[in-house]
């Protein structure tokens, strides 16, 4: 377990961190349970002594024919896939909660070239 605690795990969910930010538009975005990853990060940072238990996302997902969606107003960050993959295989748990983007351009003559983002959650 100790493995996971410190600076290998830091370094790793930053460099995760670093190339999902520099992604321009992820095809597909996961969500987490702000409250489990404040646990995760406070043992990777030390504070804690104690690993986090499985990933907990119950509270940010809510069941709609039969499909895992995110839950209107849930506290939860977003993570890329590779991420998820690393944190999921090493504490487990879930509901997986992944958002599919489509980016739609809205006005193809507006100087600002403005475009929506529209995320649905795909069915797992």
């Amino acid at each position: 377990v100790d493995f996971y605690k410190g600076q290998p795990s830091q370094c790793i969910t930053l460099k995760l961190n670093k190339a999902f930010q520099a992604e321009e538009s992820p095809s597909v975005i996961y969500c987490i349970s702000m409250q489990w990853f404040r646990e995760w990060e406070g043992f990777v940072k030390g504070k804690d002594n104690e690993p986090p238990g499985p990933i907990d996302n119950s509270k940010i997902a809510v069941i709609k024919s039969g499909h895992v969606q995110l839950k209107q107003g849930a506290d939860y960050g977003q993570i890329s896939e590779e991420t998820w993959n690393y944190l999921f295989t090493i504490y487990s748990g879930g509901p997986e909660i992944a958002m599919r983007q489509n980016i739609v351009q809205t006005d193809l003559d507006s100087p600002q070239g403005e475009r929506k983002i529209e995320a649905e959650t795909r069915a797992m």
